[in-house]
Formats: structure tokens, sequence, C-alpha cells
């Protein structure tokens, strides 16, 4: 018989296509040998190319979906992707803290889709930013996302600053001075993550599998700094996994 798997949580978007968003996030978990717990967070229309639209979960129906399972089982890692607004992301997070107050929640910020549909835009309320911030353990935004969630300023400035709450790992895409290296911050320290090389097949839900990958490999017991290395490998395998926009997953 087996050992018990690890059980990560996944609140994220309901892709049709499987490329993205928790239906992505669950194969992700799975070839990693972690259990796996799907929260629909929206219904979204869209292909691997189109996104058509998007029918947000209120906080409410979110949290109704996932309280009954972390009170049946433990669960150390709660990835968040898609999702309504700061306020509900808020709610979202408190909830997940009330159930375990030492559950790691990671978030992938998604403000606007790869096929152009914009979804938020949450530096405009930075004092709410900030109180959420607070509560995550990382948060994992791309060189766009970092620059609309700082207001314009310098990128790395503000992942240094927001090091000293929680930790932060700068992805490389759209980085035209380090393309493909991510950088990951935590307190006083900075690890860069390069790429194994420069010529990729682009996949619709790539960011979506990193942060899954992360949130697996910490369920396993790994550091933030060595779940980060094996996510990076593990992506860099997804997007090589073939040449169409949808990347196929395996451990």
């Amino acid at each position: 018989m087996s050992a018990q798997r690890p059980y990560v949580i996944s609140i994220a978007g309901f892709d049709p296509s499987a490329g993205a968003g928790v239906l992505s996030d669950l194969k992700c978990f799975e070839a990693h040998r972690v259990y796996g717990f799907g929260i629909c967070s929206a219904l979204t229309i869209q292909t691997d190319a189109d996104f058509l639209q998007n029918d947000w979960m209120s906080a409410e129906q979110i949290i109704a979906q996932f309280r009954p399972l972390l009170k049946k089982f433990p669960v150390p890692v709660a990835k968040i992707g898609l999702i309504k607004d700061l306020d509900t992301l808020e709610e979202v997070c408190i909830d997940l803290s009330l159930h375990n107050p030492e559950i790691k929640i990671i978030v992938d910020p998604i403000l606007k889709a790869s096929a152009g549909y914009k979804f938020h835009e949450w530096n405009v309320y930075p004092e709410k930013l900030k109180n959420v911030l607070k509560r995550l353990y990382l948060i994992t935004p791309n060189f766009l996302e970092m620059e609309s969630l700082g207001s314009g300023q310098e990128v790395h400035a503000v992942c240094k600053d927001w090091s000293q709450d929680l930790a932060v790992l700068l992805k490389g895409g759209h980085n035209s001075t380090a393309p493909g290296t991510d950088f990951l911050y935590q307190a006083t320290q900075r690890l860069e993550l390069k790429p194994a090389s420069s010529e990729i097949f682009q996949k619709h839900g790539s960011g979506c599998v990193l942060s899954a990958a992360i949130s697996a490999e910490l369920a396993l017991g790994k550091s933030l700094s060595e779940s980060c290395l094996l996510a990076k490998q593990y992506t860099y395998n997804f997007l090589h996994s073939n040449p169409s926009l949808l990347g196929y997953h395996s451990s």
C-alpha cells in the first residue's frame, strides 16, 4: 500500500480547454503525486487562444465549496488563481486561515487573460492590496503584472519592499532585460532562477502550471527555493511537451 499523499487546494477558474485554471492545476497536482481539491472561482467560456466570457463566483460560494474539505482533510497549501476582486480574495484568505492558521496561501494574480481580456486593476486599491498581501505566503506575478500592481514603480524595488511581509516570485515572462529569468524575493534574499533554454513553445496557462507546481512541491515538504527551482524545471518540460498551445503534464 502506498503512503498517503498530501492534500492541496486549488481555487481557480473553470477553463473548458483545461489548459489553465482549476482543471490544469489538478492535472499538475496528480503529476506531482499530491491529491488536489478543485474549487471553482469563476466559470469561463474560452479556448486555448480566445477568451469570450466570464461569470464570477462570490466569496460565499467559494468558501462553501472548500469548508467541508478543510474540516475533514489536513491541507497545508492553498493556491488561488482567477478570483473576482480583492474583497473576495481577502474573505477567502481569512476563512482559509481560520480553518488552518498554518496554511500556506499562494496567489497567482491573473490580471489579464493571455487573449487580452482584462480582469483587474488591483493597484487602485493600495490599502486593500497591502492588507491582502499580509495574509499570503507567496505571490507569483509576471513582469507586466508586477508593473501594474506596483503602480508603475520600479519592479524589483516593489518586490524587495513586499518581501518583508511575504515571498515574491517575479516570473520572467515579458521581462525584456532578462527574458525567462525568475527572481525569488524572501526578506533580504534574492534568488535568480535562469531558464534552461531561450527557445520554448508558448503555452496557454503556463503561469498557472508554475504556481501549481510550486504548491505541490511545498505540500511535499520542500523549501520554497527548492520548490521554485523544481517547478521551473517542470514548467520547462510542460512548455516543451508539444508545439501546440495546450501542454501535457507528466512527472
